[in-house]
């Protein structure tokens, strides 16, 4: 990868991951071994993990940011964006939107619908992570409700018939972050790098 943004932004995302791989597991970031093999294709774009780890994690980044969720229990995913420019809503809110979805926004003050659709936007980001399915699953075929996600109809192929749970993940400035998991979060315990980790607790790094 030619240097620049992207590749500073890579690598500090696998340093990030090694060193709470290290938190958590005790082993020396560098001989840390993470998989990435595609459960469906076996290419290397699938959800990450660490192999042996006793935990399950996800990554979300934006250009100057890098967060990474991590539960001792289930499955996890988590994104992180920042809201969209309106004049980009009309067609994204057609795109990844079910009809109950779409009128709920319908009915929201103009000024209030960027932040609204970037955390609906922003929670199926979180479900399709945790599933492994990318953005090949339908984000439309996917209902957003309260603290719960629900498929309407098949999302995409071997869609799981676990609940998946949602919980806001507060960050600071504008942007807006979310974490879906298979166990519903009672707590987050937000901590950079630099902190010591818990222990017996669901939580983000």
């Amino acid at each position: 990868m030619p240097r620049g943004v992207r590749r500073d932004l890579l690598v500090t995302s696998r340093a990030a991951q090694r060193l709470v791989a290290h938190r958590y597991t005790g082993r020396p970031a560098r001989g840390v071994r993470i998989e990435r093999a595609c459960a469906r294709c076996g290419a290397g774009h699938g959800r990450p993990r660490v192999l042996h780890g006793g935990y399950d994690y996800s990554v979300t980044h934006t250009r100057r940011r890098v967060l990474i969720a991590v539960v001792t229990e289930g499955r996890v995913g988590i994104d992180l964006d920042t809201s969209p420019y309106p004049g980009v809503l009309r067609r994204l809110i057609a795109r990844i939107t079910t009809p109950g979805e779409r009128a709920a926004l319908s009915r929201l003050p103009a000024r209030e619908l960027p932040e609204a659709f970037t955390r609906l936007w922003s929670r199926k980001e979180a479900v399709v992570k945790l599933t492994g399915h990318g953005l090949a699953a339908r984000l439309d075929r996917i209902e957003v409700r309260g603290d719960l996600a629900r498929p309407v109809g098949s999302p995409a192929e071997d869609w799981p018939a676990f609940p998946i749970h949602l919980r806001d993940a507060p960050v600071e400035g504008d942007r807006i972050a979310a974490i879906a998991s298979t166990r519903r979060i009672t707590a987050l315990a937000p901590r950079s790098l630099s902190a010591p980790a818990a222990t017996g607790t669901t939580r983000s790094a």
